[in-house]
């Protein structure tokens, strides 16, 4: 069997993202009105945004909070059952928790509660500047796009992944911090030295971590600096599904409870984040399975050193990103996490499953180098499964730039326009210029070397998306 059609269509980006999948799936719940519309029944179990006292679910603390826990109290209601009211994280809810709301209200809280991805209630010391030590660039991601222009707050420190991939982010590394210069805080990705640590939290006085899972990212921080009132470790997420709460979160801990530019930029951020996600999640709610295109998404042998044949199913973290945008991801056939499979194992999902599209995953992205990394990640996949998949799967590749993090609705874009190119709602969208309205956002508009998204593969024509 020959490949004779491939739609060949390439993003590739600018910022850095990668692994850290969320702990579980939130729902958008946000309420509005007036407080004299609020009632118990109001309560949210899954907030956007991550943080004790945001009762209502929604992407920010108001009024509406303050009077939804008072009503908790009237009717009884215990921190078990409405652990989000219980906003100052006492083990009760009552009337110290309304004024509690109140004081984040009015920008007089000086310590929040909040959320992690690992599910712990983990406490966050509010202060005018934050020096931030961010393991992995996902969430580098979330905090660059945030404190980009909030001068006050800064990175000081930074994994091996971060400075691997520092023609993104621009930061200044080095080893001394009385320069500005960042350090690095390990030899290997997600490593934080608790030294390098010390040396900082000594010359800057507080350090604000920020990371994924303890699973996955410094997993001694907690012992060693836990009980330091000086180090504030943030777990959240930065990816697929869980991005709004990370944003959302980072930017009301980061933003003084919603006073500063971080908080203001977390919000501009959601607001097109949603624009694009809402007609997005109200269409495929709208499309049968059996009219939505079998996805397989995977890493092809030799797309980077040391790389196999490997799909991605349904507990990979990379799973959700078609799914999202209203693809039936078929990695599930080949069982859970990363799989490796052979070019007959590919020939027997075909025909047991059918693949009209695959996603080729280049792992590795970055800045002007993004398209001959993807051309040829697209070419392998071809050469490794001519033959052994129908000649009218489509492959595409996309750069980890707008796959993950806050940049993921130019993701979303694209797959929901390629799934369904006679959708009407889908018609006028164009990844582009959502990419382009990320740069503005992350104030990277004037950069030349990261603003082409978009080519095609020698060869190839399609319809451009």
């Amino acid at each position: 069997m020959e490949l004779t059609k491939v739609h060949y269509i390439i993003i590739a980006a600018a910022v850095v993202i990668i692994i850290a999948a969320a702990a579980f799936v939130l729902t958008q719940n946000g309420k509005s009105g007036s407080s004299s519309d609020v009632s118990v029944d109001d309560y949210s179990d899954s907030p956007v945004l991550w943080i004790g006292g945001n009762v209502d679910g929604d992407e920010k603390i108001t009024k509406d909070d303050s009077a939804l826990i008072k009503k908790i109290v009237d009717a009884g209601g215990n921190a078990k059952n409405y652990a989000w009211a219980d906003a100052n994280n006492d083990g009760t809810v009552d009337k110290k928790d309304v004024d509690y709301v109140d004081s984040m209200i009015n920008g007089k809280a000086t310590k929040l509660f909040f959320k992690d991805i690992d599910d712990n209630v983990r406490s966050f010391t509010v202060r005018d500047n934050v020096n931030i030590v961010s393991v992995n660039q996902c969430n580098l991601q979330e905090v660059n796009m945030i404190i980009n222009k909030d001068s006050k707050n800064k990175v000081v420190g930074g994994d091996q992944q971060i400075q691997k991939y520092n023609n993104v982010f621009n930061l200044n590394f080095g080893t001394d911090p009385s320069k500005g210069e960042v350090l690095v805080t390990g030899t290997s990705n997600g490593e934080v030295q608790n030294d390098i640590v010390s040396t900082l939290l000594k010359y800057y006085g507080h350090i604000e971590i920020t990371l994924g899972s303890v699973n996955s990212y410094g997993k001694e921080l907690e012992t060693f600096f836990g009980n330091n009132s000086a180090v504030s470790i943030v777990r959240l997420p930065s990816w697929e599904d869980g991005t709004e709460s990370g944003v959302m979160t980072y930017g009301y801990l980061f933003g003084g409870v919603q006073n500063n530019s971080c908080w203001q930029q977390a919000v501009k951020w959601y607001d097109w984040y949603t624009g694009y996600m809402d007609v997005i999640e109200s269409e495929v709610a709208k499309i049968a399975q059996k009219d939505r295109p079998n996805v397989l998404t995977m890493y092809v042998k030799d797309c980077y050193p040391g790389a196999t044949n490997k799909v991605l199913s349904k507990t990979s973290g990379d799973f959700e990103r078609s799914v999202l945008s209203g693809g039936n991801n078929v990695g599930e056939y080949f069982g859970t996490g990363y799989v490796n499979v052979t070019p007959e194992d590919m020939a027997a999902c075909q025909k047991t499953k059918g693949i009209d599209i695959i996603v080729v995953e280049p792992s590795g992205v970055y800045g002007t180098d993004g398209k001959a990394y993807v051309q040829n990640a697209v070419q392998l996949c071809i050469d490794e499964f001519d033959g052994y998949i129908s000649p009218d799967t489509d492959i595409y590749s996309l750069s980890f730039m707008v796959t993950t993090g806050p940049a993921c609705v130019v993701c979303q874009v694209f797959f929901a326009k390629a799934f369904f190119p006679d959708n009407a709602a889908f018609k006028n969208f164009d990844s582009n210029k959502a990419f382009a309205e990320f740069l503005d956002l992350a104030g990277w508009s004037d950069r030349t070397d990261i603003s082409d998204i978009i080519s095609y593969g020698p060869g190839h024509t399609t319809t451009k998306i």
